[in-house]
């Protein structure tokens, strides 16, 4: 794959069957493709967790696990030429700031 040439419908039936593997944990994972500050193609994945998953003393294991498996699975620098980065929150703070690139 040519770094910065992405067929959206290939990557987004590879993402859709990654997440499909996630444990109960991720309530919703939404993604987009542009560059990173660096100027890098990038994979933004964006993971709404239940709030018991977001908890302090859970977090770290449960986003690891996420980032691991999305990652194991898609192969997204090596497949798609684009870097992955992760970011989450919980339902509550989803339902407290709706953000729409959530939903």
């Amino acid at each position: 794959m040519v770094p910065g040439f992405v067929h959206q419908g290939q990557l987004g039936a590879e993402i859709k069957s990654a997440v499909s593997k996630l444990g109960p944990e991720a309530v919703h994972v939404a993604y987009s493709i542009r560059e990173d500050s660096a100027g890098e193609p990038s994979l933004f994945f964006r993971v709404v967790l239940t709030d018991a998953a977001a908890k302090e003393d859970t977090l770290a294991d449960v986003t690891w696990g996420i980032s691991k498996r999305l990652i194991d699975e898609i192969r997204p620098i090596e497949n798609w030429g684009l870097h992955p980065y992760f970011n989450y929150r919980s339902e509550t703070d989803q339902r407290r700031r709706p953000d729409p690139d959530w939903a």
